[in-house]
């Protein structure tokens, strides 16, 4: 029992982290209907970003994170506007084909700046761990958690009270309606591309305090958010999140029953599940509902 308890703790913690990751990609996917192939990039740039604030300026993670969220915005705007809004109105592949070569360019140039030495962010509570009765938990991965389900908090609010937020969730039910009543959708498909790199910046930054992370971590990243937002739906917080927690709790289940090998295992599942619900309720999992909190 003792276990099985902090598996399950374990995994929501996993699960907090994976639907902020994943939600940037989901964003993007539901409003732009691009499947961005260097999402996984983005978040591997916040952490270095987050490392290189506390290595060169002596920032901690939570002076540092307003600041990266909102360059990771910038980022994504402009990469959005001069890479991917030029490739909507070609071949499908196009997006695909864009965001897979900047992956590699991501690659290739954090490799030349930073190596491929891996690096862990320190902060002040990296070594803190939480006793709770008889468990423990490190405070690093806990803080995580917390901003994470914060930060999904304050995009759902954005995407619901806002007048942007609701611009996006107009543009991904109907562009062409969005168009005649006014809504700028180029401007719109930017302002998403930029709140989903954000959200990778930051989930990058968060995971960057609680493991080690170097230039090729991002690939897989960009696997298990594609995973979630598959069974979590697209642009869906709640969905995304509800996805989030599965995977981490597969994860964190195989891990603590299958020493070794169980985290492997656990992105594999992940996988054969996607397949096993695509198989069953194809048209469930692909039909847009908009970018719905």
């Amino acid at each position: 029992m003792h276990l099985l308890i902090q598996v399950v703790i374990d995994g929501i913690i996993l699960g907090g982290f994976y639907a902020l990751m994943a939600q940037g990609l989901s964003l993007i996917f539901g409003i732009m209907r691009v499947i961005n192939l260097a999402h996984g990039e983005f978040l591997v740039i916040g952490a270095y970003l987050a490392w290189s604030a506390h290595q060169y300026l002596g920032l901690d993670i939570f002076v540092a994170l307003p600041v990266l969220i909102a360059l990771g915005f910038v980022i994504g705007w402009g990469v959005s506007r001069v890479l991917v809004i030029p490739m909507l109105n070609r071949s499908e592949l196009m997006p695909l084909l864009v965001t897979f070569g900047l992956a590699a360019v991501i690659q290739g140039v954090l490799t030349l700046v930073f190596t491929t030495t891996p690096k862990v962010t320190t902060a002040s509570y990296s070594n803190s761990v939480l006793r709770v009765m008889d468990y423990q938990f490190s405070m690093a991965k806990v803080v995580m958690l917390v901003a994470a389900l914060l930060l999904l908090g304050v995009l759902a609010l954005f995407l619901d009270r806002t007048k942007a937020g609701k611009a996006m969730r107009a543009t991904a039910q109907n562009p062409e309606a969005a168009r005649i009543v006014g809504i700028d959708v180029t401007r719109i498909h930017c302002a998403a591309f930029g709140v989903g790199t954000a959200a990778a910046v930051a989930a990058g930054a968060l995971f960057s305090v609680t493991q080690g992370f170097y230039p090729f971590s991002g690939a897989l990243f960009t696997l298990k958010a594609f995973v979630i937002v598959v069974l979590g739906g697209r642009g869906r917080i709640r969905g995304t999140l509800a996805a989030g927690m599965f995977v981490g709790l597969i994860e964190s289940a195989l891990s603590g029953y299958v020493p070794n090998i169980g985290t492997s295992l656990g992105t594999a599942a992940a996988f054969v599940l996607v397949v096993v619900v695509l198989a069953i309720r194809p048209e469930g999992i692909s039909q847009m509902r908009g970018a719905k909190a």
